[in-house]
């Protein structure tokens, strides 16, 4: 289940509220989880604002070794992934973006990177990134955001902050992912809950109840014209 997942923001988000959120939804597990924010999709008018709410929290990650309580992220898996990372970010810069913080890599540590101004149709936001970075996009209105979202092969899952519970029902609509959040980011899920992506992420659901769903066949047996 592949994923490049987007977080839509609203102008009428909350903005500390988002940013706290994409801090922790971009940077868990040092971005290694398919339902990791990847995107960040901002109306004009509150972009600078979001970042700036953003960029300090990004900052305050602390890295370094796992097993150590000072540290707030890790490693990534092997030190070729980590370089792989700060490739990616670097070639973003090269594509005409720019890094707003981390990026750096030291060994298998790769420093949690904001990166702003990111072309859509780049790599950087098509492809999965699996790391600690995240993109953040503009997007002039509702259309173009929403096409912004389901712009990548993927469909795993989504957020949108908004105070509009309108614009909420809009996104679950209209977002092409197995899961849309609304005012948190992709990166929450329960057992229990159907789980799985659309399009290049997947196919079926996960969990108890649609496990047994997806892997069951039922069969109607008829005997003397009734059936059983």
């Amino acid at each position: 289940m592949g994923a490049s997942c987007p977080v839509v923001v609203l102008p009428d988000a909350d903005l500390e509220l988002a940013a706290s959120a994409v801090a922790l939804g971009g940077f868990v597990n040092a971005g290694q989880v398919c339902i990791s924010v990847q995107r960040v999709i901002t109306h004009p008018s509150v972009t600078s604002d979001f970042l700036d709410a953003l960029v300090p929290k990004v900052k305050a990650v602390r890295t370094g070794d796992p097993s150590s309580s000072e540290t707030t992220m890790g490693t990534l898996i092997t030190t070729a992934e980590a370089e792989r990372v700060e490739r990616a970010i670097a070639q973003a810069a090269t594509d005409g973006a720019r890094i707003l913080t981390g990026g750096e890599r030291d060994g298998a540590v790769v420093s949690p990177a904001v990166v702003t101004d990111v072309d859509p149709d780049s790599p950087f936001s098509q492809q999965e990134l699996f790391g600690p970075a995240v993109a953040v996009s503009s997007a002039a209105d509702w259309e173009s955001a929403i096409a912004q979202a389901n712009g990548t092969a993927y469909g795993l899952g989504a957020g949108v902050f908004t105070s509009d519970v309108a614009g909420a029902i809009r996104a679950v609509r209209e977002i092409d992912a197995g899961s849309v959040h609304i005012n948190w980011t992709p990166l929450w899920r329960a057992d229990l809950m159907p789980y799985g992506g659309l399009k290049g992420s997947g196919y079926g659901k996960e969990g108890p109840r649609a496990a047994v769903s997806e892997m069951t066949e039922v069969k109607t047996i008829v005997l003397h014209g009734r059936p059983w």
